[in-house]
């Protein structure tokens, strides 16, 4: 049995604590100069919460499929897939519950034939999930019809309207969804697999890793992260609609980008995502509150994106320079650290 170690590529010490402030910054702007930003106290901001809970679930799984190096571009329209077929099958009035889980069954399998052509067929991932988005968009587009479902019944409404313990339900979803894939991530074989695969494909194979079958994993969790998200769209604005989850894929992604996952794979930690994803959403509710076109919002976003990228590179390049004169220092004193000639 082999035994799977953790890669130890340098990671930056504190990036969670720097998402961390600026989001309880944000949160203390925008309390002070906004006025009906949190008029109900703490529960009316959390109410802001259910507008980008959706996003937040899509950008987890985004989070795991990018921690393996690849992309996936066709997530936002799995999403309006599972909304028109968990919306088309509560129209024709069948069990609630039956449509929703026929909607993660349709967003799992688009994940699942994403994995297995990555996997199996060796294309990339990007050309494979920007020929999928193609396909799933023009199915949906078809299926939705002249006029996409709508006016679902109040019970499916609640699981995107309503709340426990004034904590709106998507909201819960999004953390408990959140929690999970921690759990995945930093303990199971699995997700020390994902590392590995992103860390480097070739290495983790030497290693014992079964690479296609963690990337056709990690593909078939994200459209059923998908499947979620277009559900509680649906249930949020009491329609399904073909762009609804469309829209959200570059929102996802920037969110797994600004919490500090490496693009190219193989670093990266779901906690800081999470923290991201309030942060951003955060940053899009209280603009639009103050009244800003969501033109002047994207462009923000935009900036903000660059400017974390540019900072965490900084912190990143200066801390390299500090442990290195550490390290250099260790091997002064103790020349039987020093490598043999």
């Amino acid at each position: 049995m082999t035994t799977l170690a953790m890669p130890r590529r340098w990671q930056l010490p504190g990036w969670g604590l720097c998402l961390l402030l600026a989001l309880i910054g944000e949160l203390t702007y925008f309390t002070i100069t906004t006025r009906y930003f949190a008029a109900n106290g703490v529960p009316g901001i959390l109410v802001l919460a259910e507008q980008f809970a959706p996003t937040g679930v899509l950008a987890l799984g985004m989070a795991m499929v990018i921690l393996t190096g690849s992309i996936d571009l066709s997530a936002g329209a799995t999403a309006s897939l599972t909304a028109i077929v968990c919306g088309l099958g509560l129209e024709k009035g069948y069990n609630m519950w039956l449509c929703i889980l026929a909607a993660l069954l349709a967003g799992t399998l688009v994940g699942l034939a994403n994995g297995l052509l990555v996997a199996l067929a060796g294309i990339d991932s990007l050309l494979v999930t920007l020929a999928t988005q193609f396909i799933v968009t023009s199915v949906l587009t078809s299926l939705a019809g002249a006029e996409p479902p709508f006016n679902f019944s109040v019970t499916f409404q609640g699981l995107g309207q309503g709340a426990i313990a004034d904590v709106p339900d998507d909201v819960l979803v999004f953390l408990v969804l959140g929690v999970a894939t921690i759990l995945i991530v930093n303990y199971t074989t699995l997700g020390r697999s994902i590392v590995l695969v992103g860390f480097s494909q070739r290495a983790a194979q030497y290693t014992g890793v079964a690479t296609r079958r963690t990337l056709a994993s990690v593909f078939t969790m994200n459209g059923a992260f998908a499947g979620v998200a277009g559900v509680l769209l649906a249930a949020y604005y009491n329609s399904a609609q073909p762009d609804t989850g469309t829209i959200l894929l570059l929102p996802a992604i920037t969110i797994v980008v600004l919490g500090g996952v490496d693009i190219f794979g193989g670093r990266g930690r779901i906690g800081e995502v999470i923290i991201a994803g309030f942060l951003l959403g955060y940053l899009s509710q209280g603009m639009l509150i103050e009244g800003n076109s969501s033109l002047t919002i994207t462009m923000v976003t935009g900036l903000v994106l660059i400017g974390a990228l540019v900072l965490k590179i900084s912190l990143e390049r200066n801390f390299r320079q500090a442990l290195a004169v550490r390290l250099q220092r260790l091997r002064t004193w103790h020349p039987s650290l020093s490598r043999p000639d």
